[in-house]
């Protein structure tokens, strides 16, 4: 009888309690509803609203094209053709006037940063490029070089034993199917990312009749872009 009384006694006293859900009270700092979890969302899984990572492509062209021409060994007072981005490139027989191209690219993401940049080939528009030879593929070779360093023929020579990085096919149904099936767009070769990085390409054959390929380098906002461009983050 008497735990009963005081029973009673206690309901009289609080009349906002309840026998069960005893807490929160009504005047506690906490909404009844709430945790701390719904309070404080990041202190359990972190912030709901933050956006999913995003991988978006970064696309950069180069600073410089060199071409270098064997029958100009040290050139060095301009560019030949005195253009950036000029692209050439020509082989026949050892000898007989081959041509070479060293194409940098400058400002990439350093090499702690962990991306991996995509050398790709945007094809020339077909009106815009002359080519011609049996077959006009060619080489990518990988060079260390400093940022805006000169290239000739003679460094070129010297980068004979230089990083091969892989190649381009030239044949007339290869540029076809990449028009096709790539969107004109042929992935070279990737590799860890540096500050500076400088290529240099040159034809595989030889032949009786010179393998030719020329054309402008074209980055946007001017188009149609083309010729060569380094990819990362995506």
């Amino acid at each position: 009888m008497l735990a009963k009384t005081a029973f009673l006694a206690s309901t009289l006293l609080l009349p906002h309690a309840s026998t069960t859900a005893p807490y929160p009270l009504p005047n506690s700092t906490y909404p009844s509803n709430s945790t701390l979890c719904t309070l404080d969302p990041p202190l359990c899984h972190g912030t709901p609203t933050a956006p999913a990572p995003e991988y978006i492509c970064h696309h950069v062209f180069p600073t410089d094209l060199t071409v270098v021409n064997s029958r100009y060994p040290n050139y060095t007072t301009d560019h030949l053709h005195r253009s950036h981005d000029f692209f050439m490139l020509r082989r026949q027989r050892k000898d007989q006037g081959e041509i070479a191209t060293q194409v940098q690219f400058n400002g990439l993401p350093i090499t702690t940063s962990g991306l991996t940049c995509r050398l790709e080939f945007v094809l020339p528009n077909p009106q815009l490029q002359r080519i011609s030879g049996p077959n006009p593929s060619f080489n990518v070779y990988r060079v260390e070089r400093e940022a805006r360093a000169l290239a000739t023929w003679e460094t070129y020579e010297k980068d004979a034993g230089a990083l091969f990085f892989g190649a381009v096919n030239g044949e007339r149904e290869a540029l076809e199917r990449t028009r096709r099936v790539g969107g004109g767009v042929a992935a070279v070769n990737s590799t860890a990312c540096n500050a500076t990085m400088a290529f240099t390409m040159a034809m595989m054959y030889d032949s009786e009749e010179p393998n030719y390929w020329q054309f402008t380098n074209v980055a946007p906002p001017a188009f149609p872009v083309q010729g060569f461009r380094v990819v990362y983050g995506c």
